[in-house]
């Protein structure tokens, strides 16, 4: 087994306030996958913008105590992403956020400097909300950058054309899909490039496709506390494990993927039984975030 794997999230930091509750939870797809992979053993690192606001300040020492590697992320001026969320039976429902925060307002153009810094790693996260658009995919393509891509559930066939040739790894989120149309999903994103491509089904199997077979996984039954982070945690512990299995010359890669669904579904399973998509909360005043938000 390889010891230590690097991976990097770059994209989303947002905080998911629950008004209801009084809390406030740090979070984004890129920014769970980052925290969720140093937790695991990985080296992991995030390159996303911070405001200059109290939650912006929060976000980054939550990544920062935990040993992610936040160097290359911006400090901007602006509002910090957020969103105000409800819950209804565990699942997360989504009120209200900003659309106008730092990550929106200053993405990332991927200096040269930058590009060095991400190919220390072995792959790195985006996803269809991270603001790194096509032409930026195929630049970290061109510079030998191996990417995972989070579709997420609104995908087109357009951006499955688009995009797979461009990626190793792929992420749908299924749920709304039958188990053929899922396979169809999965067996067009590789037979465009891709290596492997995965896509979580709700409480229904995970199915993965590797060009060869389809590989399904049984996901780990628990009562959820709390979805929200379900699928960034699914993917972190995939890619986490499948590159920590890789140096095993005596697995196929069939056996691997078998091993890191196996590992995802378990990890998942604890994270959906946390508040937020951490575990880690902060107390706040719903009807005075302008207090650490500039809005």
């Amino acid at each position: 087994m390889k010891d230590k794997v690097r991976i990097i999230g770059i994209g989303i930091a947002t905080m998911d306030i629950y008004c209801h509750k009084k809390k406030m939870y740090p979070g984004g797809n890129e920014y769970n996958i980052a925290y969720n992979a140093q937790l695991q053993g990985a080296d992991a690192g995030f390159m996303g913008i911070f405001a200059d606001d109290k939650v912006g300040a929060v976000l980054e020492e939550t990544l920062v105590n935990v040993g992610v590697d936040v160097s290359h992320s911006h400090h901007e001026s602006g509002s910090s992403g957020y969103a105000l969320v409800d819950l209804k039976d565990g699942d997360r429902v989504f009120l209200d956020w900003n659309k106008q925060g730092v990550t929106d307002l200053y993405p990332f153009t991927f200096s040269t400097e930058e590009m060095d810094y991400i190919k220390t790693f072995d792959v790195a996260c985006i996803s269809w909300g991270a603001r790194v658009n096509l032409e930026k995919i195929k630049k970290l393509n061109k510079n030998d950058i191996n990417i995972c891509y989070d579709f997420y559930d609104n995908f087109t066939d357009k951006d499955i054309t688009s995009i797979s040739p461009y990626i190793k790894y792929a992420f749908f989120s299924c749920s709304h899909l039958t188990e053929e149309e899922t396979k169809d999903v999965l067996k067009k994103t590789v037979g465009y490039g891709c290596e492997i491509a995965v896509g979580t089904r709700g409480g229904a199997p995970t199915i993965a496709y590797d060009g060869k077979s389809f590989i399904e996984q049984e996901i780990c039954k628990v009562t959820p506390v709390d979805t929200m982070g379900a699928g960034d945690s699914y993917i972190s512990a995939f890619i986490t494990n499948y590159l920590s299995a890789q140096t095993d010359e005596s697995e196929n890669v069939e056996n691997k993927i078998k091993y890191a669904m196996a590992k995802a579904a378990e990890y998942a399973a604890g994270v959906v039984a946390k508040e937020g998509s951490l575990g880690i909360g902060y107390d706040v005043d719903p009807f005075q975030l302008s207090e650490i938000i500039n809005l």
